[in-house]
């Protein structure tokens, strides 16, 4: 009797056991033998203090090569967690600079937002969530275990069916996070350009950017250097710090050309100051700056377009529109020769 008793908690102990290794063994499967390998994942998956790190990195990036598409191409790549990700930036922006983070936002902002400017949200598939892989293992690992423990239990009764174990397949879910595709303008918009464009730039000054003067080089196709465009203070209004710039200079200057052209974008105080009007003049032509106005410089073999994106008045003691506290422009350049 005792034998038999005996015999039958062993019996009711083996179930356990089993399942225990089942567990095991599928554990050690999923994460030592054939762990899951994760492959074309996004910063959207990144922990959230190295999701700020990254967008840090990008912000810093931009400040120095000022490509818009690039930009907008890593903001994006964060996904629905872009804005959170920037906001917190904003209030905690520890080791980055302030003014770098509001020229990124709004240049963010305003690039998403102008027509033709691209889609306003990646087009990417939702990133894979750590739970989309963990779940398959963890329910392959509890149905091995199962199956294994029913398996024991009908050997034990000396019966002859078999647990056949099912056989599932599992892919891995593939977050598309494909380059940014370069802006195109739209066909209704205003435009020098007869061609399409060898680059478009973007940049913006805020006021107290003392220094600001971005320049960016003009390539062909092929990677070959033609020249240089960019914009920066021409002139300045009132005393005192931060400076007031009430005229910007946009240049081109082209390798196959002898001069370099510029043309002066002005405040409307300072536009229609006769005096202010005749010395701008000889630096390049006056140009009244207004959103969305669009100024054409030509050389021998380079044309740029230059479109207004965005325009803001500073105030205070000064006149009315004689400063400016933000302006951004596009530049669109493109060559005149028949091949790049």
């Amino acid at each position: 009797m005792n034998n038999i008793r005996e015999l039958s908690q062993r019996r009711g102990v083996i179930p356990v056991v089993a399942a225990l290794l089942g567990l095991i063994a599928g554990v050690v499967y999923a994460w030592v033998i054939d762990p899951v390998e994760w492959t074309d994942a996004t910063p959207a998956l990144l922990r959230a203090d190295f999701r700020r790190d990254y967008l840090g990195a990008a912000i810093d990036s931009y400040q120095i090569n000022r490509d818009v598409d690039l930009a907008v191409s890593r903001y994006q790549a964060l996904g629905e967690v872009g804005p959170q990700v920037l906001a917190e930036l904003q209030a905690d922006p520890g080791e980055v600079n302030p003014a770098a983070i509001d020229d990124f936002a709004a240049t963010v902002a305003l690039y998403q937002a102008t027509p033709g400017a691209g889609p306003r949200e990646p087009t990417a598939a939702p990133a894979p969530s750590a739970a989309t892989f963990l779940l398959p293992v963890c329910g392959v690992t509890l149905i091995l275990g199962l199956l294994l423990v029913a398996v024991v239990a009908l050997r034990g009764r000396g019966g002859r069916r078999r647990g056949r174990v099912p056989t599932e397949s599992f892919e891995e879910g593939e977050a598309e996070a494909g380059p940014y595709e370069a802006a195109r303008p739209s066909p209704a918009r205003p435009t020098g350009l007869d061609r399409p464009p060898l680059a478009t730039f973007r940049t913006t000054y805020t006021l107290g950017d003392d220094l600001y003067d971005d320049s960016f080089s003009i390539e062909s196709a092929a990677g070959d250097f033609l020249g240089e465009c960019g914009v920066g203070i021409g002139d300045l209004i009132g005393v005192g710090d931060p400076k007031k710039v009430s005229a910007f200079e946009v240049w081109l200057f082209d390798k196959n050309d002898i001069q370099t052209v510029t043309k002066v974008l002005m405040s409307r105080y300072a536009y229609q100051d006769e005096a202010t009007r005749s010395r701008m003049a000889a630096k390049g032509d006056p140009i009244l700056a207004e959103p969305g106005a669009v100024v054409v410089l030509e050389t021998a073999s380079l044309m740029v377009e230059a479109r207004i994106v965005d325009l803001t008045y500073g105030g205070g003691a000064l006149p009315a529109e004689s400063f400016f506290e933000r302006l951004t422009v596009e530049l669109r350049a493109a060559s005149k020769l028949g091949v790049d």
